[in-house]
């Protein structure tokens, strides 16, 4: 072997040797693995980053147990490390779904409150049985102190309410909830359990979204008089998230019928055009439970099959690959932080028990480089 042959092949290995150890700095870690929840179904971290709050939703075998879920206030460290702060702090909960903080004040409910959506018509009786006399059923928003966990506000929007988000449709089942910049307000709608009801309601699964306006009159006990939009969905929405850099809502909807598809779209957060202005991000996946967008405008999905995963065009998906595999227990809806100091934080309820085969309800914190 001449000399520039010799050259270049050592020059080979070296670049080899560098990307095997680049590609295994760049890979994510499970850096925590934290127990004690029960029923894991949602994560999201405070808007300034210093705490992560988890709902704990307490299920029997015929529906939700009745205000016997919670939701966990956990505090966030300089270096991203997870901590318990009051594993209980707001307890007596019916079916918490999901939450997020206010982006701007309401009359006199300040920025940051949380907004909690709760409630489902698939509720167990003390007996066990599933629930035939829902009048005393709520499904609603309930707005709660993140400093205290204090309940602020109580809003009934479900059937039994005399409130109506728009002509004479109620909120039936909501699957999920998030704000964008501007306060206006959007909540899943999966449209289950409205013939269960003594005020029969035809359920449409998609998506309410709320204009600042009207959750103010909301707020106040009235009927909304400012722009209420249902935005059809063909599939039942799972969750989703507003990315402010491109003023677009980001959400994953599941198909049940058959084999269990998901499907991610994004809209526009303007004015609401119809389902035309619709755009699809990828579509016909297995079942999704969770979406997060990264720092550079990734899309980060959560799988039923325990995968975390990003779109590989109209149809496909790349896994976040772990050294060694790693799969999570039915993840939830995932919480996702960029530190200050570079890592990004994803926090993955886990809702699968041991004695259901999976690796115990607990919040999987996985840590990555800065993209």
């Amino acid at each position: 072997m001449n000399l520039t042959n010799r050259f270049f092949a050592t020059l080979s290995c070296i670049l080899l040797v560098a990307t095997t150890l680049m590609n295994g700095q760049d890979r994510p870690t499970i850096s925590q693995e934290l127990d004690g929840f029960l029923t894991p179904t949602a994560a999201i971290f405070s808007p300034d980053g210093r705490y992560l709050f988890v709902l704990n939703h307490s299920q029997g075998e015929n529906g939700t147990l009745r205000s016997q879920s919670y939701i966990s206030k956990l505090a966030v460290k300089e270096g991203g490390e997870v901590v318990p702060n009051e594993m209980r702090f707001v307890k007596n909960l019916t079916a918490p779904i999901d939450l997020d903080f206010s982006p701007i004040r309401y009359a006199n409910i300040p920025k940051g409150a949380i907004f909690l959506a709760y409630g489902t018509p698939l509720v167990q009786d003390e007996a066990g049985r599933p629930m035939r006399n829902l009048s005393r059923v709520s499904i609603g928003i309930m707005i709660i102190d993140p400093n205290t966990g204090r309940q602020i506000k109580r809003i009934d929007l479900g059937p039994n309410s005399r409130i109506r988000l728009k002509d004479e449709l109620s909120l039936l089942s909501p699957s999920s909830l998030c704000f964008d910049s501007k306060g206006n307000l959007y909540i899943g709608e999966s449209g289950v359990g409205g013939h269960m009801f003594e005020r029969k309601q035809l359920g449409r699964p998609g998506i309410w979204r709320i204009e600042a306006s009207a959750v103010e009159e909301l707020l106040n006990g009235h009927t909304p008089r400012g722009q209420v939009d249902l935005i059809r969905t063909t599939s039942l929405p799972t969750d989703m998230t507003f990315r402010e850099k491109e003023n677009m809502l980001y959400f994953v909807t599941n198909h049940t019928q058959g084999r269990p598809s998901g499907s991610v779209f994004r809209i526009s957060a303007g004015q609401y055009q119809g389902i035309s202005s619709m755009q699809t991000i990828v579509r016909d996946l297995s079942a999704l439970t969770g979406i997060q967008i990264m720092p550079k405008g990734r899309v980060l999905l959560a799988g039923n099959s325990g995968e975390l995963m990003f779109p590989r065009g109209k149809k496909d998906t790349r896994p976040l690959r772990f050294r060694p595999r790693h799969e999570f227990s039915s993840p939830g809806k995932i919480a996702l932080l960029q530190m200050k100091n570079g890592p990004i934080v994803i926090a993955v309820p886990e809702q699968s028990s041991e004695q259901s085969g999976g690796k115990g309800q607990r919040v999987s914190i996985v840590t990555l480089p800065a993209e």
